[in-house]
């Protein structure tokens, strides 16, 4: 017999005989004893065992029954949702008129219904109502930690980027990450950078982008693909959705259809490792730690960035991991790196380029100075310094009139915010 087909009388009767049976009982069988009573009656182990130990009497609680009918609940479901799924003490507070309203515009509900809906309490309301969906003008539950750009990412492939060494990938295998310009403070608006690093050859490209905005980003990344001397065959990125979104993704299936587009693990930083680094080796050691926020110096960050990049790929030699061999006594690796050169020489070395291409990359090379170009750059340098400091201080005294004429001069006002987040993903599309 089930504890759902014992009455009250029977569950009395049953822990009556099960309690001389315990007395006499050895702890084992006492143990068993518990089991089986708990298992028949429904009740929990520390109230069985103070029944059979004699502590309580079981007093089964007669209770007032089911007082409304099946049918009431989905009529009252129906007025819950149409009051817009209110709590229920605040159903219960206008629940005379929210009934009054039900039957003029929508249907009767009958008298029987309504007399029972009328005298239902608060908490009655709540126990017919839990488990239903709350229904609301724009509401929508989302999973804050994927993002808006789930279905996007999950066409993504996501792996590591370092999963082949750079040695043996041919030039085009590109990672591309931002840094802020910010200061430290995330507050308000201000510049990012962009940066692109091949892994083979470490040819290295930097572009600013205002507050990593889609169609920002975009055009820095254009920008970036312009002073690529090699076609860039794949991308890889964190799960940022300075890149990973739908206006990137609808421009590189258009325009960009063979090249790979590719994402990082989640909380796998080294998945990105040669642009992680080279945030810290070329653009850091630019830009430093300072704040850039002033609007009109985007075209001085764009002159001042292909400067810099020009500098580091061409007469700044690098170094390139070419074997890894864990130690015997498992504490760390041995590695070996090749002969530094520079990318443009590691460039050179891989032949990929066509005659033409390569005799105009070098006579390009040839027309620039390194101590020559890094002087000009670091005098552009000074001079956006200088003219963020005049910001800065604006800022500081509330000057409207010179924090507007900063804007004025921006086209970044003019900038579009992006496209539909279903273009990427209709025919046409980034193959992804």
């Amino acid at each position: 017999m089930g504890m759902h087909d014992m009455s009250r009388k029977s569950k009395a009767e049953y822990i009556k005989v099960r309690m001389q049976r315990y007395s006499e009982a050895s702890p084992a069988r006492k143990s068993r004893i518990i089991d089986e009573a708990m298992e028949t009656t429904g009740f929990t182990r520390k109230y069985v065992i103070n029944l059979l130990n004699g502590r309580i009497a079981y007093r089964g609680r007669k209770g007032r029954g089911k007082t409304f009918s099946d049918e009431t609940r989905p009529v009252l479901a129906a007025i819950w949702n149409e009051a817009g799924c209110p709590c229920a003490p605040y159903f219960k507070a206008e629940i005379g008129r929210w009934v009054e309203e039900y039957e003029q515009y929508v249907a009767n509900i009958g008298a029987e219904a309504k007399a029972a809906i009328l005298a239902m309490s608060d908490s009655t309301m709540g126990r017919m109502l839990r488990g239903l969906p709350r229904i609301k003008p724009g509401f929508t539950k989302c999973n804050r930690n994927s993002g808006r750009n789930n279905p996007l990412k999950s066409a993504i492939p996501c792996h590591s980027g370092e999963e082949i060494m750079a040695c043996h990938v041919p030039p085009g295998d590109v990672q591309v990450d931002t840094f802020a310009l910010g200061g430290g403070d995330p507050g308000d608006n201000f510049f990012w950078i962009l940066t692109a690093t091949d892994r083979k050859t470490q040819w290295t490209v930097l572009s600013p982008t205002w507050n990593r905005g889609q169609y920002a980003t975009l055009e820095a990344l254009k920008r970036i693909e312009r002073r690529f001397p090699f076609p860039i065959t794949s991308l890889h990125a964190d799960n940022g959705s300075e890149i990973i979104n739908y206006h990137i993704a609808a421009f590189l299936g258009k325009n960009r259809p063979n090249l790979y587009l590719s994402r990082s693990r989640p909380r796998h930083c080294n998945d990105n490792a040669h642009v992680e680094e080279k945030n810290r080796s070329v653009g850091r050691e630019l830009f430093g730690e300072r704040r850039i926020d002033r609007p009109d110096l985007e075209a001085d960050l764009i002159r001042l960035c292909e400067e810099w990049s020009d500098f580091c790929n061409f007469f700044r030699p690098k170094k390139m991991l070419i074997d890894k061999v864990k130690r015997e006594d498992g504490k760390g690796f041995t590695c070996k790196y090749d002969k530094p050169r520079t990318p443009f020489q590691r460039l050179l070395d891989e032949h990929v380029l066509s005659k033409e291409d390569e005799q105009s990359l070098i006579e390009y090379r040839n027309s620039l100075h390194g101590i020559e170009l890094r002087h000009r750059l670091v005098k552009r340098l000074k001079r956006i310094i200088h003219r963020q400091e005049e910001y800065s201080t604006a800022k500081k005294r509330h000057d409207r009139v010179y924090l507007e004429s900063a804007a004025a001069d921006s086209s970044l006002r003019d900038a579009p915010s992006g496209t539909s987040s279903a273009c990427a993903l209709q025919v046409g599309g980034i193959d992804l």
